[in-house]
């Protein structure tokens, strides 16, 4: 075959996978695209409150994906390629959820106080609404961004029991949805709403002193599944410095780079493995 044959093949192949792409692969890329926008959108604004644009981050993230790759292709080439742009692809998501869970965790040790603030207001002869409103006042950090949203939504017409439904929505918390669940009822059913809120009170810390002591009892479980996790690449490295060539053999052929797929895929299924038998729900 002489160059100008070599030449149109290259083009006729370039010109199908630019054609297949544009007809079945767009599609796919552009749903992404927009599931992606949803997720910046329900977590940055709806859960975290934080006054950003979800296209202008999902925008940034691609851009950010396209950089890494090029300095990955410019550096060492299509593995080093592949593993930086891996990277840039999973980083925003660890590091958007990362926050989420900083921001749970504080929400749910805020709970307790925030329930004996409304509590205390109760008993002291104000409204439930106005001792949130003193927990807004009294309070910072999360829960006082949640509690103050929940009242702006009930101050523009919203009834509080939607907008309680929608704060716990929000959160994403089983106690937060059980705080709201069981003042509904009793606005419902009546009663002493200081009495009720403070067992409430008490149930959720008894919750979080056994959620604290399951935490301890599995700590070594977790501790074992990141080290299940981090252990192949520790040996990988060891393994270089003892003979470099055969390890850089696993990147640069077929059946090397097979190997390593299947090796991370096994270790990333006794990693979720092991979480899943260390999450115990109460």
């Amino acid at each position: 075959m002489d160059l100008s044959s070599q030449a149109i093949l290259i083009y006729a192949l370039a010109f199908a996978s630019v054609f297949i792409f544009v007809n079945n692969g767009w599609f796919t890329v552009r749903q992404w695209l927009i599931s992606q926008e949803r997720y910046y959108d329900r977590v940055l604004n709806y859960q975290l409150l934080l006054n950003v644009n979800p296209r202008l981050a999902l925008v940034m993230t691609v851009m950010v994906i396209l950089l890494m790759a090029i300095i990955g292709q410019l550096i060492g080439g299509p593995v080093i390629m592949a593993l930086l742009g891996a990277l840039a692809f999973f980083a925003p998501w660890l590091v958007i959820r990362h926050f989420d869970q900083k921001r749970k965790e504080r929400l749910n040790l805020q709970l307790v106080d925030g329930i004996i603030t409304i509590a205390s207001g109760v008993r002291a002869g104000l409204t439930l609404i106005q001792g949130m409103e003193l927990l807004v006042q009294n309070h910072t950090g999360p829960i006082k961004q949640e509690f103050d949203q929940l009242l702006r939504e009930y101050q523009m017409g919203l009834d509080l029991n939607q907008a309680m439904r929608n704060c716990s929505n929000r959160v994403g918390l089983s106690n937060y949805r059980l705080v709201f669940t069981a003042i509904e009822m009793h606005r419902v059913r009546g009663g002493n709403s200081g009495e009720s809120l403070d067992r409430i009170g008490e149930s959720i810390r008894e919750i979080q002193r056994l959620e604290g002591k399951l935490d301890a009892i599995t700590a070594q479980g977790r501790m074992q599944a990141r080290f299940i996790g981090i252990s192949p690449a520790m040996l990988l490295l060891v393994f270089y410095f003892v003979d470099p060539q055969a390890v850089t053999t696993l990147f640069t052929e077929p059946l090397g780079r097979v190997l390593l797929l299947f090796c991370s895929a096994l270790v990333l299924i006794g990693w979720v493995w092991i979480q899943r038998i260390m999450t115990v729900d109460i």
